[in-house]
């Protein structure tokens, strides 16, 4: 299978890392704070892991060069902008309504429900087949903390997967990028 890359795909790529590192990044914050378990060592791994992930992410992004670059497709840019504003509402909605019905130890897993949810018109306007499996399992995983979790415990552990689900999928994209990237110069150089 012969694979046309382009330097708008390979630089999409390497964004959708850097997003996920860094959402990720914050709900492993967020997880650790509800626990009560931020020190220097548990900071220092996180903060390592999302340099490894950017700093991978940029040398990607710096890659992007080496293919021909393709005309935007109109109103992706909106249609993007749309979609984010969409997801910010709902959780902006989620965390005032949740607070005044005192059910603030939902908030996580309706936020990564919404964001799992944001994943579906993503995939379809990006054409990225990894972001529908990523959404589904953020919603699964909302739907799994907010029933199966203690209460008293679901805050820390709700953000704690939902971190660490963003970190793989930020990892695969990684995967599939250089994958994508030495299928293309393979195919390049035959």
């Amino acid at each position: 299978m012969q694979t046309e890359l382009t330097a708008n795909r390979v630089s999409s790529m390497a964004i959708g890392i850097m997003v996920a590192a860094g959402f990720g990044s914050g709900w492993l914050f967020w997880s650790l704070s509800a626990r009560q378990e931020i020190s220097a060592a548990t900071a220092t791994a996180v903060e390592t892991g999302t340099l490894a992930l950017l700093a991978a992410a940029i040398y990607i992004k710096r890659q992007a060069k080496r293919w021909p670059r393709v005309p935007d497709t109109p109103g992706v840019g909106r249609a993007f902008a749309w979609i984010n504003a969409i997801q910010w509402t709902a959780v902006v909605a989620v965390v005032f309504g949740f607070g005044r019905l005192h059910w603030d130890a939902y908030v996580p897993s309706a936020v990564t429900a919404i964001v799992g949810l944001h994943y579906y018109p993503l995939a379809r306007l990006f054409r990225n087949p990894l972001h529908y499996v990523t959404g589904t399992v953020l919603v699964a995983w909302a739907v799994a903390s907010a029933v199966i979790v203690p209460v008293d415990r679901l805050q820390g552990v709700s953000a704690l997967g939902t971190g660490a689900i963003l970190w793989t999928s930020a990892a695969v994209t990684l995967g599939r990028a250089m994958r994508a990237m030495r299928v293309a110069e393979i195919a390049v150089g035959s």
